[in-house]
């Protein structure tokens, strides 16, 4: 048995991964393996928290070049966990390309505005007001910046901010741990080199 341990409150505490039915542990020892070698995840942390909100820091390193992350960047329907949206499927999600665009998921039963992006420095940053998930109905202010910058082999360092403010009372606290899983999620499948 292959038990992945996960840090962070609101993260489960151990995943069992495996092996699935079918495969020897061999096999799955080899794809744990590519996939840490695809991508490695320098930094994730709940930075702080509060009663009236929270800071979220992430950095990320991928194989590929600027240009392909930042392609890959504009495209959340091929790197997003659908696990983590409305609808449940990850090619609903569309991602405009200038300040005023929207992160949308449209599906045949309804519609999300996830976030709208502030600033566009394309190839560099992507600023977004994106209150996702449970943060929507707190009525929070929802900062995420991403940015990236090459690396030193020629591949891409991803750093994510993610930055909440709002009322005391509206349980961002408890929040924390549970947007910090989910958005380091994002960002570690972002890195990862497409399959």
């Amino acid at each position: 048995m292959f038990v992945l341990l996960c840090r962070g409150a609101g993260a489960p505490d151990a995943l069992d991964l495996g092996p699935p039915a079918g495969q020897s542990p061999g096999m799955l020892r080899l794809l744990l393996a590519s996939a840490a070698a695809a991508f490695s995840v320098s930094h994730a942390e709940v930075v702080s928290t509060s009663a009236t909100g929270f800071r979220l820091q992430h950095e990320a390193t991928s194989p590929l070049a600027p240009d392909a992350l930042w392609a890959r960047l504009m495209e959340p329907a091929t790197w997003w966990d659908g696990d983590h949206s409305y609808s449940g499927d990850a090619a609903n999600l569309s991602l405009g390309d200038k300040a005023g665009d929207y992160w949308r998921e449209d599906w045949a039963d309804g519609s999300v505005i996830h976030g709208q992006i502030l600033v566009v420095k394309k190839g560099e940053e992507l600023l977004l007001s994106a209150p996702f998930g449970p943060l929507v109905e707190t009525g929070a202010a929802c900062v995420w910046k991403i940015q990236i910058q090459p690396s030193e082999d020629g591949g891409t360092v991803i750093t994510s901010s993610h930055l909440i403010a709002g009322a005391p009372g509206t349980g961002l606290e408890e929040l924390a741990g549970p947007v910090d899983f989910v958005m380091s999620n994002g960002i570690n499948r972002l890195a990862a080199a497409p399959e």
